[in-house]
């Protein structure tokens, strides 16, 4: 009888320490999953659980940031990537610049296709889009030229770095004063100010997201799955109302990533207190100076973070040496107002704007054509949809309020999404981490397998 409970117990305490010991061991990515096939206001992903996620590179990255650190000012030139065999990043590179006509005049979209060597069979391609004044650097590269989230991405799934007209330059930009930089609409050719002017004029979200998807059609032929981080969040709504649905799935999946502004939610986060006077004219771009980034955008994870330096002194660090040459360091100006057109008075004064720089331009842009594509988030549709999951952190203070989670703007916007969508599984996912709106640049590692989970559960 001894001997039995002798040995019953001896089980019973093997039995509980090897599942004590599986728990510890069980894949975040799995916990996460489990997580998320429960509908709740919102899901959280503990500090524990997230710096338990990701994998490594075969190279440790070391191979991509030795010809990014032997560039001027870690301006890699992309096409260098394409000699790099798979079995050294475990991706393979191909560069593409796309020339595309939009108002009569030609414009340059590229992007950075990375083809994983050993990809997770049955998920779609993940595109992701920069916002306003960024490029596909930044999903590439963080500010030490260490592995992005891209190149993490690109271990499991096919991945797509695109970047807006006008936001990359071979080279990068070496003017000193921010306000002389202009954008490179073209990759192979200059323009005088006139011609800035007037292109910078017909810079609306419709020329923008017309490039996306041409690019995204030109690059790939298989379902997509795109992000569009900060200002770019309009653009994978925008696209559901094109050919490329029939692609994307009413899948959503956003990063740091605004609705679109015909939702609520988002007209009520922008405010009413604007005027078209709030912005620079439309035909001027607007620079972003490096003290904008000591501010919230700034955070105790970013890689040039120093204890006992001042928040200004390690934002000039960050964008005003290392990513001061490769980053346009401006933002259209129509970009922001058309995502404002719901203020009262702001589609009037924007549309007279355009009008009055277009009229009688020497290169024939047609300014009725320009207007009737304004404000194309504002018609961009809103019900549809067939999975949405957006995901945040917890400094980022323009998408979560850590404070009171039910003021953040993703929060009101995703119960929005469900009132819209009543029979569509709608997740928010916080990754409650010190990282800010760029937790990618903060945390690549860890952020690519959380968001490589999301589209996971969005491909379920």
């Amino acid at each position: 009888m001894f001997k039995r409970f002798t040995a019953s117990v001896a089980y019973l305490i093997i039995f509980i320490s090897s599942n004590t010991i599986s728990q510890q061991l069980r894949n975040p990515e799995s916990e996460i999953l489990e997580m998320l096939e429960t509908s709740q206001p919102y899901h959280v992903v503990s500090e524990s659980m997230f710096e338990r996620l990701g994998w490594s590179l075969p190279d440790n990255g070391e191979t991509v940031k030795k010809l990014a650190d032997s560039a001027i000012q870690g301006t890699l030139d992309p096409r260098k990537l394409e000699s790099i065999p798979a079995s050294v990043t475990g991706y393979k590179s191909r560069w593409h610049r796309l020339r595309y006509d939009k108002y009569g005049l030609q414009w340059d979209i590229t992007g950075l296709h990375l083809t994983p060597e050993n990809s997770v069979k049955g998920l779609p391609t993940l595109v992701l889009i920069h916002g306003g004044s960024s490029n596909w650097y930044e999903f590439f590269l963080d500010p030490l030229n260490n592995p992005g989230i891209g190149q993490y991405l690109a271990q499991r799934v096919p991945v797509l770095l695109v970047t807006i007209p006008g936001n990359f330059r071979y080279g990068g930009w070496i003017e000193e004063e921010l306000g002389k930089r202009t954008p490179a609409y073209l990759l192979d050719k200059e323009f005088t100010d006139e011609e800035v002017a007037v292109r910078t004029a017909s810079y609306t979200f419709k020329l923008v997201a017309d490039g996306v998807k041409q690019l995204i059609e030109h690059v790939t032929n298989d379902d997509v799955v795109i992000i569009g981080h900060s200002t770019a969040g309009e653009i994978p709504y925008m696209l559901q109302g094109t050919t490329l649905q029939q692609r994307m799935h009413g899948k959503i999946l956003g990063w740091g990533s605004g609705g679109t502004s015909s939702q609520k939610a988002m007209q009520d986060r922008w405010g009413y207190t604007q005027t078209v006077n709030s912005y620079p004219p439309i035909e001027r771009m607007r620079p972003r100076p490096i003290d904008n980034y000591s501010g919230d955008y700034l955070g105790p994870l970013n890689p040039v973070w120093e204890e006992g330096l001042s928040r200004e002194e390690i934002a000039k660090r960050w964008m005003g040496i290392q990513e001061f040459q490769r980053r346009p360091h401006f933002k259209q100006p129509l970009q922001d107002m058309e995502r404002r057109g719901a203020i009262s008075g702001m589609m009037e004064g924007t549309i007279n704007q355009v009008i009055d720089v277009l009229k009688d331009n020497p290169f024939g842009v047609d300014a009725e054509k320009v207007v009737s594509d304004l404000f194309s988030p504002l018609r961009a549709p809103i019900t549809g949809y067939q999975k949405i999951i957006l995901t945040t952190a917890r400094l980022d203070t323009g998408h979560w309020n850590k404070d009171n989670p039910e003021m953040a703007s993703t929060f009101q916007m995703a119960n929005e999404l469900r009132r819209l969508n009543p029979h569509t599984p709608v997740r928010v996912l916080l990754f409650d981490v010190p990282m800010t709106h760029y937790g990618h640049v903060e945390r690549p590692k860890q952020l690519a397998a959380g968001l490589y989970t999301a589209l996971v559960w969005l491909s379920r």
